[in-house]
């Protein structure tokens, strides 16, 4: 089957697509808060949280310097704990 569409047609209809669905963005993990501090998944939240890129977030997990779980390909890390090794670490 073949559809003709005007270009703005075709504009609206990815206008509503865009805006109507929930597939176009990218999955929003909650945080969870333990004693072993709030939970950070991903490179991506280690690194906001210790004020660093992505390339030395994932240096200080390949070099085993902060403490961290993999789920599927997620890292998984908890604040408290990275906070306590980075400190260890400075000394």
């Amino acid at each position: 089957m073949i559809v003709q569409l005007t270009v703005q047609q075709l504009k609206e209809i990815m206008y509503e697509v865009i805006t109507t669905s929930s597939t176009n963005t990218l999955p929003q993990y909650e945080s969870t808060v333990t004693e072993r501090g709030t939970k950070l998944i991903g490179l991506r939240e280690l690194s906001k949280h210790i004020g660093c890129g992505l390339n030395m977030a994932l240096k200080l997990k390949n070099e085993e310097k902060i403490p961290y779980s993999q789920i599927g390909n997620r890292f998984h890390f908890y604040s408290n704990e990275v906070d306590a090794a980075l400190l260890h670490n400075k000394k």
